[in-house]
């Protein structure tokens, strides 16, 4: 069944703005007939601000309060094929607060299926609304011809009538592969790329931007990327030195990218419980004149990412790498100590939780680490996300809380290259 289509926002809310709704969570009306099917008059939003105005039909993945009565005795709903969670506490006579899903139907009927407490099953037609699509992470930040580049994200929803369509920076159109799927595109970099700037996914049900510029490769090659730190080759007045005890080390890679990079590798040596640091960390301790502040002036935290290209060689276990960023009260070039490991905020990226055997299969691919996720310690403890002035200097490192696992098995060898801090432009 096609899936009509509408032009819509999103009406995606807080389950935390109910004090609009003037019903007490959590409430058995005694009074309410079990037997009695429950009724439904509209839906509204749970944002208090919006809470007079009604919603017609629902969209995937929308927190909407449902008002009627008897809805005490719905004990079960479905929006299509799929499963609603409800929560008890959401739930009284006259509302009930509910998410829909936010997975894609595989049967759409356009109705809400209401079970009760008498066994009957209650139909409530509604027209599905598909949301824009949403864009999570691309696999490249850079763009070269002939590379295959993968987009995630969920509703890459093509139509009858409107294919997907992925627009890179020149307004240059791509069309996404046979294998491309509702959360997951994939394409080949056309030749005549010659501009960076903004990657879109447009559908029948809205256009999406990733929020950072996809590099030019070109560009990448020339260190004229913006917010540049480290590129391992010193071009275009990047830093080319670490400022801390250890500096990481330059090295050519063994698929080329753009020049040198860093090389993270014990060279097989056993490590028999002993973390053999100099060449599996990098430190950049600034000065107060010279530090990444001074190169990249950040306004806010929520705006910016660190990115950067890694390749990965053998299968990576265990181990997360860690990137910190550190103030100059942590550590500088005046202030120099290792205190800092264990309690600054951390992105603690660890892809084994989810692909035991990783390695980047013979290719480059791109982190982007939004500063908003940098919420870890070493540990895996949560600590609020970096602040401006903790943006100064930046450590990247292996890192385990468990000694146990620096032994002779953990041999991945990891090249990354061109560290950069990126704004949100889209």
């Amino acid at each position: 069944m096609m899936i009509k289509k509408y032009i819509t926002k999103a009406l995606v809310y807080s389950i935390c703005l109910v004090a609009g709704l003037s019903f007490a969570a959590c409430n058995d009306d005694e009074g309410t007939d079990p037997n009695a099917d429950p009724i439904i008059r509209y839906f509204r939003p749970t944002d208090a601000n919006k809470a007079d105005s009604m919603i017609v039909d629902l969209s995937l993945g929308q927190t909407v309060a449902m008002i009627g009565e008897n809805l005490d005795n719905i004990v079960a709903i479905k929006f299509n094929d799929q499963e609603v969670a409800l929560n008890p506490c959401y739930v009284t006579p006259t509302a009930v607060i509910f998410t829909t899903p936010v997975a894609i139907p595989i049967d759409v009927t356009n109705k809400l299926y209401l079970t009760c407490r008498n066994g009957n099953v209650v139909e409530y037609a509604t027209e599905t609304i598909l949301p824009a699509p949403n864009i999570d992470d691309v696999s490249k930040g850079y763009l070269k011809a002939g590379d295959v580049v993968t987009i995630k994200g969920n509703y890459f929803i093509p139509t009858e009538d409107v294919p997907v369509e992925i627009i890179l920076p020149g307004s240059v159109t791509v069309t996404p592969d046979e294998t491309s799927t509702f959360t997951s595109l994939t394409f080949t970099v056309p030749e005549g790329i010659t501009q960076s700037g903004c990657l879109t996914v447009e559908t029948a049900f809205g256009t999406t931007n990733w929020p950072y510029d996809i590099v030019v490769y070109n560009d990448l090659v020339e260190s004229k990327v913006e917010g540049l730190l480290f590129d391992f080759d010193g071009k275009n007045g990047a830093m080319e030195k670490a400022n801390g005890w250890r500096p990481g080390y330059p090295s050519e890679p063994t698929v080329k990218l753009s020049g040198n990079a860093c090389l993270f590798d014990h060279g097989g040596k056993p490590l028999d419980g002993e973390w053999i640091e100099d060449n599996m960390a990098l430190n950049y301790w600034p000065t107060a004149d010279d530090n990444i502040l001074k190169r990249v002036p950040v306004d806010k935290i929520e705006n910016y990412a660190y990115q950067m290209e890694i390749f990965v060689e053998n299968i990576w276990p265990e181990m997360c790498l860690a990137i910190q960023p550190t103030s100059l009260e942590n550590v500088s070039a005046d202030n120099k100590n290792n205190k800092y490991y264990s309690t600054v905020a951390s992105y603690l990226y660890e892809p084994y939780l989810t692909m035991p055997d990783f390695t980047t299969n013979g290719q480059w691919i791109t982190l982007t680490m939004p500063l908003t996720q940098f919420t870890k310690t070493l540990e895996g403890k949560g600590v609020d996300a970096p602040t401006i002035d903790d943006l100064a200097g930046l450590t990247i490192r292996w890192s385990s809380a468990d000694a146990s696992k620096y032994t002779v098995l953990f041999q991945p060898k990891l090249y990354f290259d061109n560290v950069r801090l990126v704004k949100k432009k889209y």
